[in-house]
């Protein structure tokens, strides 16, 4: 039986707004690590008009893949934004401090200026859902000092034919060294008619007369777009490969989009995806497949940024629980949505799982199942080393609508990691910062200190204690009452049924070991107070950035919430809370003599369904997409329609 959880239906009534309640389940999210993995509800849209995506960091290609090793490193290279030592033509770094670049991390192609099939680097991926995939890639050019006037010396490699496959060898007609100039069908660059440098513009109409038509980035006017700075593209056969270049069916492969089938067959079984180097200077942040064809007409660069790269929660003025006294404005943020990440081994520390990632728990069940509850289906592990202070951050972007004192929440489970079966409490901690845009470790008054051996800093949470939050607060329906700061300890062995996979909400505070050392501003004790953040009118509608910091193996959010409500937990139970805060909500508002229907990005894996009535109802599909006015803004998608004559209720179903 399907798993449910509490949805508003909207209905539009002669531009008055109702609310009823649906029961429905809930979306997914992406993940990055080594191998790329995607899930059902990696898609955009819904219906006849979505499409599936998996993203792969440039960067997360397998090691023992490469097969140029030398010191220092050339061919395919691994950068970071602290790699001084790598810099382009121009003495550009790459990649500079403030980079961009998605989780900080870049492929780099370093040397030589020149070399076909130089080196080889192989990925790994996991699709979720069938389908022709077309390529797409986020990326940056660095002059490789060969022809400053340009960059068409530094704009190309070579793409296989398929999962699993050669670039060199594996085509219809195989490279052939006596040929010089004769590529195979894998060449693809940056100028010509279909070259990558030749970025596609953004015209908002699918399949509409902007949906070919390019703006010329190659020429040396374009320092100031490239070097350090990325763009999106799709990636096509060189259109420069001569008539031997055909595909199977004889047809003319130049010029044609790069793609490649998933047959229902390959769902969830790894494949191989093989790259092959030939010239030194594009620089590789994040590709892209998706079964979109025409991805860069539909979506501005910004927008590919806002769903691929940065992934902001962004707080809606309907994020808020309304009571017969006050109202709480809230922000929710899917643990595993950060944005940036310090520990380069990307399955290391903070790992984003997913339902088909193989992560499995020391007890043997896998992280996360089939059936779990978590919310979008997607979590944030802490996979390794059992304890590593500040061993790995991972940083998100958060943007508020009320201001206010938010108090903050995690739904989440813990995993034994094997140190001790008697309890959960040495895999139960992690640092927090002491508020936005600010350093777990060195932000607090007295900043963590390595030579105090057991002293944390302000920023220390933990499970076990008077406040851990293993110790899980109690419902008594009393706001501020008797029983408002009873707890349950779930600390100990016989609790395995109650985690391991299992998802439950708790409020955070500030781990009551804390000596007298660890004090607020005013000199009062910061031990055992609950953790908060002060969100000013300036801070409002502004882009914030939030990281954490690993400390223990073991805990995994699902999801992180920031509310104004100083104890949710006395007042609403765990089922009360998965209801209210996992479920998407939408809003139906009035534009002239239209309808706008708007709902989160995060519910992509949703269907939009509409009925004229609630007894009984009939669920239809609304057609989406941008040919049927569906727009993306923000972090929100908006559908605008003809305002119906009469009643019309609409809700999101995942199927």
């Amino acid at each position: 039986m399907k798993k449910t959880s509490f949805r508003k239906i909207i209905t539009f009534a002669a531009g008055v707004i109702l609310a009823s309640t649906q029961f429905a389940a809930k979306a997914q999210v992406p993940e990055f690590g080594a191998t790329s993995v995607q899930n059902p509800c990696d898609r955009v849209g819904s219906g006849t008009n979505a499409f599936y995506f998996l993203v792969m960091e440039g960067e997360s290609f397998l090691d023992n893949s490469k097969t140029l090793v030398t010191d220092p490193p050339t061919g395919f290279v691994k950068v970071y934004n602290d790699a001084t030592n790598f810099a382009g033509g121009y003495n550009t770094p790459i990649l500079s401090t403030n980079t961009t670049a998605s989780l900080q991390g870049a492929l780099g192609t370093l040397g030589p200026s020149f070399g076909r099939f130089a080196d080889y680097i192989t990925y790994q991926v996991v699709f979720s859902k069938p389908g022709d995939y077309y390529l797409y890639m986020r990326f940056s050019m660095f002059e490789n000092g060969g022809n400053f006037n340009n960059y068409i010396s530094e704009d190309s490699f070579f793409f296989p034919p398929d999962f699993n496959k050669d670039p060199k060898n594996d085509f219809l007609r195989p490279y052939d060294p006596s040929l010089p100039g004769q590529e195979v069908g894998g060449y693809s660059e940056g100028f010509g008619a279909h070259g990558f440098l030749m970025i596609l513009n953004y015209g908002g109409d699918t399949n509409g007369p902007g949906a070919a038509s390019r703006t010329d980035y190659s020429q040396s006017p374009s320092t100031n777009y490239w070097e350090g700075q990325f763009h999106w593209n799709q990636l096509f056969v060189s259109s420069f490969l001569n008539g031997a270049n055909t595909n199977a069916d004889g047809t003319a492969m130049a010029g044609q989009p790069i793609h490649y089938v998933v047959t229902p067959a390959m769902v969830g079984v790894p494949q191989n995806f093989t790259m092959s180097y030939r010239e030194q200077g594009v620089t590789v942040d994040q590709w892209l497949f998706s079964t979109h064809t025409n991805m860069l007409n539909d979506y501005t660069q910004q927008q590919l940024d806002d769903l691929f790269v940065t992934k902001a929660a962004v707080q809606q003025p309907e994020n808020k629980v309304v009571t017969a006294t006050t109202n709480y404005p809230f922000l929710l943020m899917e643990a595993e949505n950060y944005f940036a990440k310090t520990n380069r081994n990307l399955s290391g520390g903070f790992a984003a799982v997913t339902t088909l990632n193989t992560n499995v728990a020391f007890y043997g069940e896998s992280i996360l199942g089939t059936n779990t509850t978590a919310s979008h289906k997607g979590a944030l592990y802490t996979e390794s080393p059992s304890f590593g202070r500040f061993g790995d951050y991972v940083s998100y972007r958060v943007q508020f609508a009320a201001p206010g004192d938010y108090y903050f929440y995690m739904r989440f489970t813990m995993y034994e990691n094997g140190g001790n079966l008697t309890h959960y409490i040495s895999e139960d901690s992690f640092f927090l910062p002491s508020g936005f845009n600010k350093d777990p470790k060195n932000d607090w008054l007295r900043p963590y200190d390595p030579s105090l051996p057991g002293q944390e800093n302000g920023g220390y949470v933990e499970g076990f204690g008077a406040h851990g939050f293993l110790m899980v607060l109690d419902y008594h329906g009393d706001t501020n009452g008797p029983g408002a700061a009873s707890r349950t300890d779930y600390s100990q062995s016989p609790s395995t049924n109650y985690w391991e996979g299992q998802f439950h909400w708790n409020q955070l505070f500030v781990s009551s070991f804390l000596n007298g050392a660890n004090t607020n501003a005013d000199g009062t004790a910061m031990a055992g107070q609950p953790i908060h953040y002060v969100v000013t009118p300036a801070m409002v509608g502004i882009p914030l950035d939030f990281t954490i910091a690993y400390r223990e193996n073991g805990v995994t959010p699902d999801a992180w919430l920031f509310s104004t409500h100083t104890n949710l937990l006395n007042d609403y139970t765990q089922a009360q809370l998965d209801q209210q805060y996992l479920s998407p909500q939408l809003t139906v508002s009035s534009s002239g003599g239209n309808t706008v229907v708007s709902w989160p990005v995060s519910a992509s894996c949703f269907i939009l369904e509409s009925t004229p009535s609630l007894s009984p109802p009939v669920w239809t599909a609304v057609p989406q997409g941008v040919q049927n006015g569906v727009t993306l803004s923000g972090s929100r998608y908006n559908l605008t329609i003809p305002t119906p004559s009469g009643n019309q209720f609409f809700r999101l179903r995942q199927p």
